[in-house]
């Protein structure tokens, strides 16, 4: 320190030149008048200069406050969403927050684990052009072998979903679960998409042509085909039975809370798939029906939903 301030005051006195007095600082000339001017303007204490950034005596403008802080842990505990359904709750509580910010208060507080990141292979997203073109279809046992089995169907362009359980896994059931959504749904629905599953055959194909529902089968071994139903399974499971806890052998029970999870799941969960932007289902649809032309199939088959909307 001394040295340094030799070296400025000879500096300052003509004694020495820039060029040399910063050559002994091992400094740059331009540095060596930065130092010149920091130490004129707030004297030679400075002369060793400080670090940069916020310094503890500093208040942080843009630090987030203790209670939101608060907030985003309570809706992390009760929900255990990620980042981006915790930033649509917290607009339900006038607190808007960006995901990375969320992020951090979750990695801050421990709630987090950071890992490390896997690259991800190539993969083309889709969505197809309106409600009804195509819905894709499948089956699962989320409560094991011995419990029910959860048919569900998604349309691919808004996400609405249809939903069903029953004890076994049969043609007949799913065929009369096709009649149902056929009947249901606020779209006339042109094809379904279904795997190689014996359940999709015999009298599945024949309520198919009954109906005019074109079949379009994935390939065999490809699930990725069917990725927005194999989602959906994974959504019911997490969101709705895992939280109610359902039991193998109360389908009532079971049916009681899917029917009410998806009334909800159609109209005010927000989604964040591919071209959904954080809509809901009945969003989408609505959207479309407002803004783009209606194709030939809606102009010869057309439900009530449909006729509401389009007044």
């Amino acid at each position: 320190m001394e040295t340094r301030k030799r070296v400025l005051t000879q500096v300052n006195q003509g004694q020495l030149s820039v060029s040399l007095g910063a050559k002994i600082l091992g400094i740059s000339r331009q540095g060596l008048w930065k130092l010149r001017r920091r130490v004129k303007q707030q004297g030679l204490q400075y002369v060793l200069g400080h670090k940069r950034g916020p310094k503890p005596y500093q208040k942080i403008w843009n630090k987030t406050p203790v209670w939101i802080e608060d907030t985003v842990e309570k809706l992390f505990t009760e929900y255990g969403v990620g980042c981006d359904r915790l930033s649509w709750l917290l607009d339900d509580c006038a607190i808007e927050l960006s995901r990375s910010t969320i992020y951090r208060i979750l990695v801050r507080r421990r709630l987090l684990v950071v890992h490390k990141k896997h690259k991800r292979g190539m993969v083309i997203l889709y969505a197809k052009g309106y409600p009804g073109e195509e819905v894709q279809m499948d089956t699962t046992e989320p409560l094991g072998k011995s419990g029910p089995t959860l048919i569900t169907a998604v349309d691919d362009y808004s996400r609405w979903g249809f939903g069903s359980c029953y004890f076994g896994n049969r043609s007949k059931q799913a065929a009369v679960f096709l009649k149902h959504i056929v009947a249901t749904a606020p779209f006339p629905i042109a094809a379904v998409r279904v795997d190689n599953g014996s359940e999709f055959q015999g009298k599945f194909k024949t309520m198919c042509q009954q109906l005019g529902v074109t079949i379009i089968r994935n390939p065999v071994r490809h699930p990725t085909s069917n990725g927005k139903v194999e989602r959906m399974h994974r959504t019911i499971e997490e969101e709705c039975f895992w939280r109610v806890q359902a039991k193998p052998n109360d389908l009532d029970y079971a049916r009681y809370w899917l029917s009410r999870y998806l009334a909800w799941y159609n109209t005010k969960r927000r989604h964040g798939g591919y071209q959904m932007k954080g809509r809901t289902p009945q969003e989408r649809i609505e959207e479309w029906i407002l803004h783009k032309n209606t194709p030939i199939l809606y102009k010869e088959d057309v439900n009530e939903t449909l006729i509401r909307y389009t007044r």
